[in-house]
């Protein structure tokens, strides 16, 4: 389906300008797009947008990913932005006192983690 202009206007509205002017004009549902703006260089941080519609209000997800950090967001009609699933232990897994706890941990976030990556390769942003 085709992501009207009303729509396009206000999810991609949230986007840096230069994701913007990288988005062909006509979008559609269901489609990852990885706008590329080749001024913005290597360590600008890739970008996979998927618009889908929920009843009658299409969003846009977004995954942004470096070699320290990602980033997993909705927008929605009316501009706000809310966190989806995301890789935890970007920033280190907690240490525990108890070694067994710190190995728990440890478990959860690898779990966690392939339960995300599934999530992402399902909306199309892993490969």
């Amino acid at each position: 389906m085709i992501v009207p202009d009303a729509a396009r206007n206000v999810l991609v509205g949230r986007l840096s300008s230069k994701h913007k002017a990288a988005l062909p004009p006509v979008l559609e549902t269901g489609q990852v797009y990885r706008p590329v703006d080749p001024s913005l260089g290597s360590h600008y941080p890739e970008l996979r947008l998927v618009f889908g519609q929920d009843g009658d209000q299409f969003y846009l997800d977004y995954f942004t990913h470096t070699e320290d950090a990602s980033s997993h967001r909705r927008i929605h009609m009316d501009g706000s932005v809310i966190k989806l699933e995301n890789y935890e232990g970007q920033f280190g897994v907690r240490q525990f006192a108890d070694p067994a706890d710190t190995a728990r941990e440890d478990q959860r976030v690898a779990a966690h983690n392939r339960h995300v990556a599934d999530v992402l390769r399902r909306k199309g942003f892993e490969d």
